[in-house]
């Protein structure tokens, strides 16, 4: 049972009872999550009314989104988070396999000379938006595990957003990038309060190494 009570319509400010119908209407598969955030008018209104306006009037295609979401969230193991964005990657275009590949990531060691090539099996633009979500959540967490030295962190920090804006333009790759790192505090959120995959949503491993634990 998750730690934080999930509110309903008629408990909520009035202010915001226009945006809760919109999420209802939206975005139906997230009630757990948005319904819990509406403890707090402040942080539904600006949370889930930016995630509907990106969702209407942002350049980023929603697979590119979608991958972000995915790799960001199978790296923080947030099952919730992959459960309800594995199949919308899956629905954007990317195939099965491409999906459970990107749910198995897990972090590793980057060198120095490390290139961001294309992964095989994905698009340039796909594997380019892998490569951003993984240094994303990689140059937060890794280099204090590992240890890793603050100049490999920004010499590759400067090489991938060179890559990137060969592929993007600057709104498409501010937009996508908060929209990742939103997604990590997501899976933050969501584990601290352990939010329940909602009944109709299947729930799905994040990497394989929790899947054999």
């Amino acid at each position: 049972m998750p730690l934080l009570p999930m509110l309903t319509r008629e408990q909520v400010d009035p202010e915001v009872r226009s945006l809760w119908d919109e999420c209802e209407r939206t975005y139906p598969a997230f009630r757990h999550l948005w319904a819990t955030q509406a403890q707090s008018p402040t942080v539904f209104r600006h949370v889930w009314g930016q995630l509907l306006e990106l969702k209407r009037r942002s350049p980023v295609e929603a697979r590119h989104f979608e991958i972000g979401i995915v790799v960001a969230s199978a790296l923080n193991r947030c099952r919730y988070c992959v459960s309800h964005h594995a199949p919308l990657a899956e629905a954007t275009g990317l195939t099965a396999a491409q999906v459970a590949e990107l749910s198995r990531l897990t972090l590793e060691p980057l060198p120095e000379d490390h290139e961001f090539r294309a992964r095989p099996g994905f698009a340039s633009d796909d594997s380019l938006v892998i490569d951003l979500a993984y240094f994303l959540v990689w140059s937060v967490i890794y280099p204090h595990a590992a240890p890793v030295h603050p100049r490999i962190v920004h010499v590759l920090r400067r090489r991938l957003m060179a890559r990137l804006r060969e592929r993007f333009s600057e709104r498409q790759l501010e937009e996508l990038t908060w929209r990742i790192v939103q997604c990590v505090a997501f899976n933050w959120h969501n584990d601290f309060f352990e939010l329940d995959v909602e009944p109709e949503v299947t729930p799905r491993d994040v990497t394989a190494a929790e899947a054999h634990a």
